[in-house]
């Protein structure tokens, strides 16, 4: 089945066309059709933000970051928008469909959120069926988990529901992703099954929040809002009251919408520090296998000499360290991303192949 053009097929009824003006209107471009994907036409995790508040406001419909990734075209949304709920597939997201070849999943950095992930798929190929799942503790009337364990056994359950049987296990995660999908890839080479990339970005052995008890506001400010405050000012106000300035502020700033509503927002800070807390927690145990471990060139914000590995020879059988370009940060932007993509499918082509008998 083939679609129309989808630049000269802006909407077939009012729900299309209404969502068609509001990708225009948030992606600044013209050229918007029922079948382009939102994030292949420049969309990131701030307007995703801006698109579940305006279906909201249309259609009285709430969304998701996970849904939209998950019907990421005006078409798609669209169906959910006629049906006036989302069909929920649990914290899975499946971002890339891709054709045969072996599925990686993604685990969630500190926010649980997991939209950082389309670009790095996109890179990788669109060949590439690529599945990520978010953390528990997101969407109102969810519990988070509170260790590293429990979280890694939850996202097996999840991941096995779309698992190929037999077929073998690629885990990542950016930052403090990487810890659950080694985590994730322990437990289940330790069960029999077959495991092949791991692939941590960027990602540290330890982990010491306690160093920095404003980690999560401070990441929460700078990364996703843009903003600069005082952060002593913000720790001595209540939950509440600090959410309420913080939405305040953003809007005024132009980094989020003005109908996003604090409560959202709480439940965001609280997902940093929950898994603040359970990394702080975590105790590492050995991995009988390799990982790859990719190593951002600029280190100057790292503020000290850190292994090349980051310390995971110390617990694998094997540290394969790739370099890649950029920061922390920078590594998983536009400009840096798409070697990022190359490197992770060069590895997981090697990770894949076949032993050679000696």
């Amino acid at each position: 089945m083939t679609h129309p053009n989808p630049t000269t097929d802006p909407g077939r009824d009012g729900v299309e066309l209404q969502l068609a003006d509001v990708w225009r209107r948030l992606l600044g471009r013209d050229d918007v059709g029922i079948h382009d994907d939102f994030f292949s036409l420049g969309g990131h995790s701030l307007l995703a933000i801006k698109l579940t508040v305006e279906v909201r406001r249309l259609f009285q419909v709430d969304l998701t970051a996970a849904d939209l990734l998950a019907a990421a075209t005006v078409a798609e949304l669209a169906e959910i928008v006629r049906r006036g709920t989302a069909d929920r597939q649990g914290q899975l997201v499946r971002i890339q469909q891709g054709t045969d070849r072996s599925p990686v999943y993604a685990l969630p950095p500190v926010s649980g959120t997991v939209l950082l992930y389309p670009p790095i798929a996109r890179a990788m190929g669109l060949d590439q069926p690529f599945w990520a799942v978010q953390s528990l503790g997101l969407l109102p009337g969810e519990e988070p988990l509170t260790s590293i364990e429990e979280i890694s056994e939850h996202f097996i359950e999840q991941l096995r529901t779309v698992h190929p049987e037999g077929a073998e296990w690629n885990l990542m995660g950016y930052s403090m992703g990487g810890l659950l999908a080694y985590e994730t890839a322990r437990r289940l080479k330790e069960r029999g099954e077959r495991v092949g990339l791991v692939g941590l970005l960027d990602t540290r052995i330890t982990v010491e929040p306690s160093a920095d008890p404003d980690f999560a506001l401070r990441a929460l400010l700078w990364r996703g809002l843009k903003l600069e405050l005082d952060i002593d000012w913000l720790r001595g106000l209540d939950p509440d009251a600090r959410a309420r300035t913080l939405v305040e502020r953003a809007v005024e700033a132009g980094t989020m919408p003005a109908d996003f509503d604090a409560d959202r927002l709480r439940r965001m800070i609280d997902m940093y520090q929950f898994n603040l807390d359970a990394l702080a927690a975590y105790e590492i145990k050995p991995y009988d296998g390799p990982v790859t471990v990719f190593r951002v060139t600029d280190r100057s914000m790292e503020g000290g000499t850190l292994p090349e590995d980051l310390g995971w020879s110390e617990v694998t059988e094997r540290a394969v360290v790739v370099d890649v370009p950029g920061d922390h940060f920078t590594m998983v932007e536009p400009g840096q991303v798409e070697v990022l993509g190359r490197r992770l499918r060069e590895q997981l082509d090697l990770a894949s192949a076949p032993a050679v008998a000696s």
